[in-house]
């Protein structure tokens, strides 16, 4: 069996400064591997202009609503494969010294590629209970190909994902490669969390385990297979979230489970006022056990 390797599959960073500043951060670290930014002609994701490179890597600028001044990098699979972790220390270091305070990783796909289990293995131990997660049973989703064809040649392809979308964190785990590999995604202020961690380290031989070690917060599997996977590395401990975000999450995932179906029908059909009328009449009947999510906390206002 191959040994296992890691590495970045997506990332995505803020910064609140001046396009001026992005060009400079792309021009240091990224133009030689992926060449000169070419603008798309129009905007989107809240900004009014897009400029991309090779492999689809994405500079946004200018955004739409707010008067801050700032811009996203999105980089996707692809091209991250093709930077080395010295370059992604030294976009933390640049970061760092000249936006502290001013930044952050809003996506993180953390990959581990020849895993020794199969997406058909974590199908069953997730139907057969046999983990701890925070993910939720009902958020497994099956994507099943059996005619599609492998990178290695091979045909069909199947991909387990548990998780929700609304939250930070979900995993993802499939064979289209040809092995199977497990990604870990994480949003907002877990992939601002680990993206620091990673990145601040001096040695990138470091990162496996404490890529592991913030998988297990999130996931542990019973099997045998996980044992084997994971070694002696312990869980990271990683605390971001409050009560006030778990709750949101829960009430997200119910609308998104049980309410959006029939919520799509009534925005297809009734008018504009009816729909505000149902909205203005919940407002008045949902009493105070909303009140908490509803309270603006310091870092809103």
């Amino acid at each position: 069996m191959r040994d296992i390797s890691y590495g970045i599959h997506w990332l995505s960073f803020t910064v609140h400064s001046d396009s001026d500043s992005a060009f400079t951060i792309y021009k240091l670290l990224f133009k030689d591997t992926f060449g000169d930014l070419q603008e798309l002609g129009h905007g989107g994701r809240g900004f009014k202009e897009i400029y991309h490179a090779l492999l689809e890597f994405k500079l946004y600028l200018s955004p739409v609503l707010d008067n801050d001044q700032y811009f996203h990098f999105e980089i996707p699979g692809q091209a991250c494969e093709l930077i080395d972790w010295q370059l992604l220390q030294a976009l933390d270091i640049i970061l760092k010294s000249n936006h502290e305070g001013q930044y952050s990783y809003t996506r993180l796909d953390l990959a581990f590629d020849y895993v020794p289990f199969t997406p058909q293995d974590v199908e069953q131990a997730i139907k057969e209970n046999k983990l701890r997660s925070l993910a939720k049973r009902e958020t497994l989703e099956i994507h099943q190909s059996p005619f599609a064809q492998k990178e290695n040649g091979e045909i069909g392809t199947y991909t387990v994902e548990l998780g929700s979308r609304y939250s930070e964190r979900m995993i993802r785990v499939y064979n289209k490669r040809g092995f199977t590999r497990l990604e870990l995604e994480l949003k907002d202020r877990r992939a601002d969390l680990v993206a620091k961690e990673l990145f601040g380290m001096s040695e990138g031989s470091e990162w496996f385990s404490v890529m592991l070690s913030h998988l297990r917060d999130y996931i542990d599997f019973y099997p045998r297979w996980w044992g084997e996977f994971i070694g002696g590395t312990g869980r990271a401990w990683a605390i971001v979230g409050n009560a006030k975000d778990l709750t949101m999450s829960k009430l997200l995932h119910w609308v998104d489970y049980q309410v959006s179906p029939a919520l799509s029908v009534m925005y297809d059909t009734l008018p504009e006022y009816a729909i505000n009328g149902i909205i203005e009449r919940g407002r008045k009947r949902r009493g105070a056990r909303y009140n908490l999510l509803l309270q603006k906390s310091d870092k809103e206002e």
